[in-house]
């Protein structure tokens, strides 16, 4: 069984050569005309030739405006009044594509990207991700790394500049592992966050350090969170994780020859950890024992990969 993953299999062209040169705020403001901004794309990205736009709106972290067909909306949709920052997100076929995200008091009623199922287009899901990424991005990048001073949205929403010294800020991205780890009898350890909601049981996973190795980081955090000593570190696959900011990296691990397969929870981040075999795991998320990941995750993609078919909803 490969990997479902939604935030991961979008197709578009980003049009990064256009970036610099087009004016999407000054397109919803009503300042550029869209013949204007379809034209610069055009001149700078000469492979597209998109003749519309259309806008993706995200408001705070994963939330979305939807639409009848998926997250796409003509121009027309966006009212002036609840727009924070407008980003150029590029081309797929024929429509121009920009982000707009709305301010906090403006999202009563949105979707929830990380409820969202396989039913929508992936590439509006990695859109969404975009949009609310760059948006993350910009609420905590206001002010120079280097020198403290105020910087401003340029290229398109891909870059700031410090209006005092000119250095350039690019979008940060946080990168992770995140791991799926088995034992000697092919059982799955799943782990319980004492920040989550009861019941819900992923698997470890850690920010990676300066200087690391993504894999030497599936050793140390494994270590540190659940007491289990792993080898066999192979990975599987990454995901963008908007959540504000994450690279997750995905791997399988197994518990060291010889060395003990009883966890031991670290009682700060980990409550409690687990080993399941398909049965158990099955049976424990039949009865409402345990919640799965969410329905885009890659914690779930791996989860499902083992499990070897969909996985069971409570009865």
């Amino acid at each position: 069984m490969s990997l479902q993953l939604p935030l991961s299999s979008g197709h578009w062209n980003p049009c990064t050569y256009a970036r610099p040169y087009v004016d999407s705020s000054g397109l919803v403001a009503g300042t550029t005309s869209a013949e204007e901004f379809l034209t610069t794309i055009i001149r700078h990205c000469p492979e597209v030739s998109p003749s519309n736009v259309r806008v993706i709106m995200t408001g705070t972290r994963h939330r979305f405006v939807p639409s009848e067909t998926g997250a796409r909306h003509p121009l027309a949709n966006v009212e002036p009044h609840t727009v924070k920052r407008v980003f150029f997100l590029g081309v797929d076929n024929r429509s121009a594509l920009i982000g707009v995200q709305v301010h906090e008091s403006d999202t009563e009623g949105y979707a929830d990207l990380r409820r969202v199922t396989d039913r929508m287009d992936p590439t509006d899901m990695q859109l969404i991700a975009t949009c609310a990424g760059l948006g993350a991005w910009h609420d905590n990048a206001g002010y120079c790394a280097r020198c403290g001073g105020g910087s401003a949205p340029s290229s398109g929403g891909w870059e700031r500049i410090c209006e005092r010294c000119g250095r350039i800020e690019y979008p940060r991205t946080d990168p992770s592992i995140i791991v799926a780890i088995f034992d000697h009898a092919d059982r799955l350890l799943v782990a319980h966050n004492k920040m989550w909601r009861a019941g819900y049981a992923s698997l470890v996973a850690g920010f990676m350090e300066m200087g690391e190795a993504p894999e030497q980081t599936v050793v140390r955090e494994t270590r540190e969170e659940v007491g289990l000593q792993v080898d066999r570190v192979e990975y599987v696959a990454s995901q963008a994780w908007p959540f504000p900011r994450s690279l997750m990296l995905g791997f399988r691990a197994r518990v060291r020859d010889g060395a003990p397969c009883e966890p031991i929870p670290d009682g700060q981040e980990i409550e409690w950890a687990r080993f399941f075999s398909r049965e158990e795991y099955g049976h424990a998320l039949s009865v409402g024992e345990i919640e799965a990941p969410g329905p885009i995750s890659i914690a779930r993609a791996m989860i499902t990969e083992w499990y070897g078919r969909p996985l069971p909803t409570r009865s």
